[in-house]
């Protein structure tokens, strides 16, 4: 997905306070995040990852530190930078541990080494790339390390990881060769 954010890109935060009986959302916090968009907060609402990028298209994902102070009856919200990830995807999500995050990631021209091709004209990379393909990678928020998760084949698309409390994440796969879509979990979290 197009990752033109913008040098005026911003993210808007709002505290959520419990009341005794509900949560209720406070005056919001808006924070400038130049070329970051896409921003997603890990289970404990301590991190948040964003996608970052430009008119030429994204570069990776910016992972920040949410610090919360309670000032009168909110918060004042900084988020400090901690670190970047050079890996291209949609939306991720993090795991319950937040050690990992995962995407999904859109086969594109660059992608032909990845794959095994000696150049991105090879005609089964070109079919790849005609059909439409999308594969899921796993970031090890810790040490950076990128690990390909599925290996699909032209036409065929791993899609929307999203993980469970255990370390597991479900993702689905859209086959157009055959008009199926399957839900598929997968424990790389953990062996990983």
């Amino acid at each position: 997905p197009p990752a033109a954010f913008g040098q005026a890109a911003t993210m808007h935060l709002t505290p959520m306070m419990f009341d005794g009986t509900h949560f209720a959302g406070k005056p919001g916090i808006t924070q400038a995040v130049p070329f970051e968009g896409d921003g997603v907060l890990s289970p404990s609402t301590k991190l948040v990852v964003s996608r970052f990028g430009n008119e030429t298209g994204q570069l990776g994902y910016v992972l920040r530190r949410v610090d919360a102070t309670p000032s009168g009856n909110s918060y004042t919200i900084s988020t400090p930078e901690i670190a970047r990830y050079c890996v291209q995807g949609a939306k991720p999500a993090i795991s319950f541990d937040e050690r990992y995050m995962v995407v999904h990631h859109y086969v594109g021209p660059a992608d032909y080494a990845e794959y095994g091709y000696a150049s991105a004209s090879d005609p089964a990379f070109q079919q790849m790339l005609a059909k439409g393909t999308s594969n899921i990678f796993l970031v090890d928020l810790t040490t950076g390390a990128v690990t390909r998760v599925t290996t699909m084949h032209a036409g065929q698309y791993a899609l929307y990881p999203h993980f469970r409390s255990d370390g597991w994440f479900y993702f689905l796969v859209r086959d157009t060769n055959t008009g199926q879509e399957y839900a598929m979990a997968s424990d790389a979290a953990l062996v990983n």
